[in-house]
Parts: C-alpha cells; structure tokens; sequence
C-alpha cells in the first residue's frame, strides 16, 4: 500500500496539475451535460483544487463538493488512469466518490450537515465562501 505524500508535497503537485484536458472537454460542443463557459470553467477548476485539496488537509471529515465541484469531480475520474495517478500523488490511495440518495431523508440530513462543515473549512482555509456558480 502507498504511504500518503506530504501536505507540502500534495499541495505542490496539487499546484502543477494541468486539468486543462477536463475544463476543455467540459466546454465542447460535443459535451453531453449543458456546455460550459470558459470562464466560467476556469473558477469552477480553482473550486475543484480547492475541494481536493480539503480532501487531503482534513481526511478526518467527510466533504461535500457544491453540483459544479461534483460535475468536474466526475469528469476527473472518467479519465481512470490518471485519476488513479493524480490520487496516489496527493493522497497516496484512490480517493473514492460516495454518491447520495436523495431519496433517503436521513441521508440528507447528514449530507447538509456535512456540507456546512465543508463550507467552514473552504472558508478557514481559503478566507473566502465556498462559491456556488450559476451558468445561464
């Protein structure tokens, strides 16, 4: 098994990686969900690092992304080779993606709850609100 990098470690590649191949795909006309905005897709790449990196600072919590975060969340483990090589590089395992029932009312419960913490910890760590985007 794979021994987790660094925090100084982690950040630095966390830095350095071009998820470009991502926010390009996700503003092609070819792109099956509403397209995005380059723009707009350029924020929603920072939220994502953003969101990673809270993955690998408090591991001790389980995070909630906002719809944007998810949708690119998504759209990075699609690409499976290089998830799994981005992963071990930040995490020193797969970070796993627990999808919600929306149908299960205690599930959401806790789900709002742990969105809240993640918003606390966006804002501790980031000295900003955790942002929502709206695409028209």
């Amino acid at each position: 098994m794979n021994t987790a990098p660094s925090l100084t470690k982690a950040k630095t590649y966390l830095e350095q990686l071009d998820l470009g191949y991502i926010s390009r795909k996700m503003c092609s006309v070819h792109y099956p969900l509403p397209r995005w905005q380059p723009e707009l897709i350029t924020q929603c790449e920072t939220l994502y690092k953003r969101f990673l990196w809270l993955l690998i600072r408090y591991p001790e919590h389980p995070l909630i992304p906002t719809r944007d975060i998810d949708e690119f969340w998504h759209n990075h483990i699609l690409y499976t080779k290089q998830y799994l090589i981005d992963c071990l590089a930040l995490r020193g395992r797969y970070i796993h993606h627990h999808p919600s029932d929306p149908e299960n009312a205690e599930e959401t419960t806790k789900l709002s709850s742990q969105f809240t913490i993640t918003k606390q910890l966006y804002r501790q760590e980031f000295g900003e609100n955790l942002q929502v985007l709206v695409r028209s």
